[in-house]
């Protein structure tokens, strides 16, 4: 994509986004995307439709691109051997690209929490779970339902993954990723200290 083309929609969204910080999506419109974003509107029509369309480009990019971190290195993903003191490379590469995009997963998780956004955010980190439990051997048999076991997971992950961003990400990707890491290992009665 030519580099103008890149800029122009770069600062779209990032005037998009940060309106959204201020006001409710309904509230928005194309005049103040335009003037935040410094833009003619024949320019942002250049582009996107409208802002729906804007939104959902920019969703589609991020859920693309979150897809692609989380598979671009499948054979330590799928060989992890599980330890405490070493964070699982899956966990690791979901918290490094959220604190990449920290203002737009801010913005659409908590600003628009019922949007299209955070369902296409959780069924991603479903299937991405479904994937790596394929890849485990076939003679081990699963404790509990596997359907029930990628809703607790993909529906835990979103909820870890909402507080962080809520609480200004006070921890660092690496150790959030070592925590869950640790969570997994230990489950959570032994986390509490019931077993």
């Amino acid at each position: 994509m030519d580099r103008r083309i890149q800029r122009t929609r770069q600062v779209i969204v990032e005037a998009f986004l940060s309106l959204l910080e201020q006001k409710d999506f309904s509230e928005i419109i194309i005049k103040d995307i335009t003037e935040k974003a410094n833009v003619n509107r024949s320019t942002f029509y250049l582009h996107y439709l409208d802002k729906y369309d804007l939104l959902d480009k920019i969703t589609a990019e991020h859920i693309t691109a979150l897809s692609e971190a989380l598979h671009q290195d499948n054979i330590s993903l799928y060989e992890y051997d599980p330890s405490p003191d070493v964070p699982d490379p899956y966990f690791i590469a979901m918290f490094e690209h959220i604190a990449k995009n920290e203002f737009f997963y801010k913005m659409m998780i908590t600003k628009m929490p019922r949007s299209s956004f955070a369902t296409k955010l959780q069924e991603l980190i479903r299937d991405s779970c479904y994937v790596r439990i394929s890849h485990i051997s076939p003679e081990k048999k699963l404790i509990v339902p596997l359907d029930l076991l990628l809703d607790y997971l993909s529906s835990s992950l979103m909820g870890i993954i909402y507080k962080w961003l809520d609480q200004q990400m006070m921890y660092a990707p690496r150790y959030m990723a070592l925590q869950l890491t640790r969570l997994s290992l230990s489950g959570t009665y032994e986390a509490m200290g019931l077993s």
